[in-house]
């Protein structure tokens, strides 16, 4: 389309004033003096300034981004930018390397004779349109219905001569095919929990704090196959994003947790209103710019209290304490571990963990069984009395008769239905592997080992004669167990005194600071499945008929 009016006025940039020592200055002949770049305040881009129009507060800089994101160009206020030098740019993404040309729009063959087609490529780029004068009039083809392209209006261009921001044309389609690149990573996207992820050639941000140890990395076809050991690339996603998973290895990544990247659309009501639904509202919605909560940066503004954390311990172990002395026996009680099964509340009804139970038992194989005196050695066992003819005394037994014929590894169950039996609520991977040694059994993982007793003393005492435990009665109703077995993973770090007459005052608990493995406090937690991948994983086991997937 041709211009309506004489031709367009562009503000041509305004050279960088000098000093006058440096106007003095000789010019280097090979050098040319780097453009000046400028750092957008808002959102920390860094592009080069093409165009500057001082007398403009509104729309004075015009910058040209090489971070190969949207937009490439944009007009910014007086105030919005920051001058810097041309260092702080970044390296250029080449986002059209290896591709063909743009195809021409469809309209392109009806323009008017002699109008280039890129004339107006300033339309798309939201760029500052030129002034044209007060006497500008309508071109003298705009009447002449049959030189204009069909459908087209006389006054389609009226922001071209009242020199304001053209609007942005839609950015070109992103692959959501083939193979995922490096060039296709570039640019923002949204994780599962509404994280905020920026790519920036190898460099990755979340929630605006850039992962240092974690970048894109490669493989030596150029695709991308993870983000650092955070996640393992996966495949692209039905809706078009792209499928990780929170994997520090490849090997067996097909079970860990699916995340899955969506391109972060343009900002909307309804894109805030998501935004805030999950959580990044206030000042979580900009982590970097907290200052009133004293939240840490990418959290979610939920920070407690100070004094929170010991508020709340006490009251758990209050909890703990006082539900233990509702429902215990008055005196402690040696167990053998023969006796002993897993209740069927602890560990969110999923058992235990066989490869934990012979980690255990090859610790004490390794190491010697450490009695518990005082404050050191083993943790005091919590079990509940069940007599024969009990309420829950044929479902726990009958349950853990089935676990153990369908997972190889466990001990065999020797009580039977007429027998007196304790059912663990805490402690029952330890009762477990002294059944190992008790029934000489093989590791599961090392077939040629076996578990003996040897001249281990107290090995011998604590499965002929019984452990020192708390023992509660069986009348306890379900929902207490299962408060107390998940109090004690929880709590793991406060412990019972055993007194040297064998006493336990369970109305008072220390707290236990000395150094906790991460092994050890992630075993606490988790259910029986998660168990046995985490000692796996710990031991480097990588073939075990027990891997699922």
């Amino acid at each position: 389309r041709s211009s309506a009016g004489p031709e367009h006025q562009r503000i041509s940039p305004s050279p960088p004033s000098l000093s006058p020592s440096a106007a003095m200055a000789p010019a280097a002949p090979c050098q040319p003096a780097a453009p000046p770049a400028g750092k957008v305040k808002s959102t920390g881009r860094v592009g080069v300034i093409i165009q500057h129009d001082p007398t403009d507060k509104d729309l004075s800089y015009k910058l040209q981004f090489p971070d190969g994101q949207a937009p490439e160009v944009d007009w910014f206020s007086l105030d919005a930018v920051e001058v810097v030098g041309a260092d702080r740019l970044p390296q250029k993404v080449d986002a059209t390397a290896g591709t063909a040309a743009a195809p021409l729009p469809q309209w392109a063959a009806s323009r008017p004779a002699g109008t280039p087609v890129d004339d107006e490529a300033f339309i798309c780029m939201g760029g500052k349109a030129p002034t044209c004068p007060a006497s500008a009039a309508p071109a003298a083809w705009a009447s002449d219905s049959a030189a204009r392209p069909a459908g087209t209006p006389v006054e389609d261009e009226h922001f071209i001569c009242m020199g304001t921001k053209a609007p942005l044309c839609p950015p070109p389609m992103r692959p959501t095919t083939g193979p995922i690149t490096l060039e296709v990573l570039q640019g923002e996207w949204v994780g599962s929990g509404g994280v905020q992820i920026a790519i920036l050639g190898t460099d990755v941000a979340m929630n605006g704090l850039p992962l240092k140890q974690h970048k894109v990395q490669l493989r030596e076809d150029g695709t991308v196959s993870s983000i650092g050991t955070l996640w393992q690339l996966d495949k692209w996603s039905e809706c078009g994003g792209i499928e990780f998973r929170a994997s520090s290895t490849r090997d067996n990544m097909e079970c860990a947790r699916l995340e899955v990247w969506t391109r972060k659309p343009s900002t909307t009501s309804a894109w805030d209103e998501k935004m805030k639904l999950m959580g990044y509202a206030g000042s979580a919605a900009k982590p970097l710019e907290r200052g009133i909560e004293g939240c840490m940066p990418g959290t979610t503004g939920a920070e407690m209290p100070p004094g929170y954390a010991t508020s709340k311990d006490r009251e758990e172990v209050s909890l703990l304490t006082a539900l233990v002395a509702q429902w215990r026996e008055p005196n402690m009680t040696k167990v053998r571990p023969r006796q002993v099964i897993p209740d069927f509340t602890n560990r969110a009804q999923t058992g235990l963990g066989v490869e934990l139970v012979h980690f255990v038992a090859n610790s004490m194989l390794k190491k010697g069984f450490l009695k518990r005196e005082g404050k050191s050695g083993h943790d005091i066992p919590v079990l509940v009395r069940e007599p024969p003819g009990s309420q829950f005394h044929g479902e726990a037994l009958s349950v853990w008769k089935k676990r153990v014929e369908e997972e190889e590894g466990f001990p065999p169950v020797r009580a039977t239905e007429t027998d007196e039996i304790f059912t663990s609520l805490g402690n029952g991977h330890f009762n477990q592997a002294l059944n190992l040694f008790d029934c000489g059994c093989q590791n599961i993982n090392d077939p040629g080992v076996r578990y003996t007793i040897g001249k281990d003393r107290a090995l011998a005492e604590a499965i002929s004669e019984g452990v020192p435990s708390i023992v509660l009665r069986h009348e306890c109703p379900r929902p207490v167990r299962a408060k107390i077995a998940a109090l004690l993973n929880s709590k793991r770090e406060f412990f019972w005194t055993l007194g040297e007459d064998g006493s336990v005052d369970v109305s008072s608990m220390q707290e236990n600071t000395e150094y906790c493995s991460q092994f050890e406090w992630l075993s606490k937690g988790m259910d029986a499945v998660q168990v046995d991948c985490l000692v796996r994983t710990h031991l480097g086991i990588r073939e075990s008929k027990r891997i699922m997937g």
